[in-house]
């Protein structure tokens, strides 16, 4: 069994298969095959290998398929690996696809889904104090894209539901963390610091700060329309280029 033996089978499986696939999930299917097809000798040699085996194989394809340039490649995303095509080829792509013309979140939306992706978990009323307007009918869209989803309770009195993103938000812009996002460290960072500053002591009158000199905590300078305007090719769920969202 060589190396390429291994990237033609793991090629196969994630081209055939209907959603993206796992080390674990592959090598699932290789033990499965291995044990039905007792004439098909090669495949009791691939039970032998580990996940991280499995998955190194598919970091070096996911290597080599970037150097092609042959219109699609390999892609880790959430959910595991699949093929995707290239986001230069997307208007063809989309006409081929007769996908027309591609939804685009609003400006509320966009605005709304930016203060969960980087405050999360948050609650409605916090979404509201941040955004000034009520944000009912907004999360209701965005738990309908599948882009939020309710992330448990919190401990506030009444319980009040706590909303995150989803994998299928990650996925859609093309991240494979949520500390990916642009700025987001900076963020946490500025939280912690306020924080601290709230918990320390107060000596005196004369030592305590004037509230006009405390930095607020703010989400990062990047305006959510740049941190969140480029999605994948699929969907495209993105501000138009020239509109730029205010910070939340």
């Amino acid at each position: 069994m060589s190396d390429m033996d291994l990237k033609q089978v793991l090629g196969a499986i994630v081209f055939a298969a209907k959603q993206p696939m796992t080390a674990a999930q592959i090598r699932k299917v290789l033990s499965e095959v291995a044990s039905a097809s007792e004439a098909f000798p090669v495949a009791a040699g691939f039970t032998k290998l580990k996940e991280s085996q499995i998955h190194a194989a598919l970091e070096e394809m996911r290597a080599e398929w970037e150097t092609r340039h042959e219109g699609f490649h390999l892609a880790e995303s959430p959910a595991g690996f699949r093929f995707e095509s290239d986001a230069e080829c997307g208007p063809w792509v989309r006409h081929l696809l007769d996908i027309g013309k591609p939804q685009r979140l609003s400006r509320p939306a966009l605005e709304t889904l930016a203060i969960i992706a980087y405050r999360q978990p948050v609650t409605r009323a916090e979404i509201e104090g941040v955004r000034g307007v009520a944000v009912d009918h907004i999360l209701r869209l965005l738990m309908e894209l599948q882009l939020v989803k309710i992330a448990g309770r919190s401990e506030l009195p009444g319980k009040p539901l706590l909303y995150g993103t989803t994998s299928a938000f990650l996925e859609h812009f093309g991240l494979k963390e949520i500390k990916d996002l642009p700025g987001i460290q900076e963020l946490a960072r500025r939280n912690q610091e306020a924080a601290s500053a709230a918990e320390a002591p107060v000596e005196s009158e004369a030592t305590t700060p004037d509230e006009s000199t405390v930095e607020p905590v703010a989400l990062p300078a990047e305006s959510p329309s740049e941190v969140l305007a480029e999605p994948v090719p699929e969907t495209e769920q993105a501000m138009p280029a020239d509109e730029e969202a205010p910070t939340p």
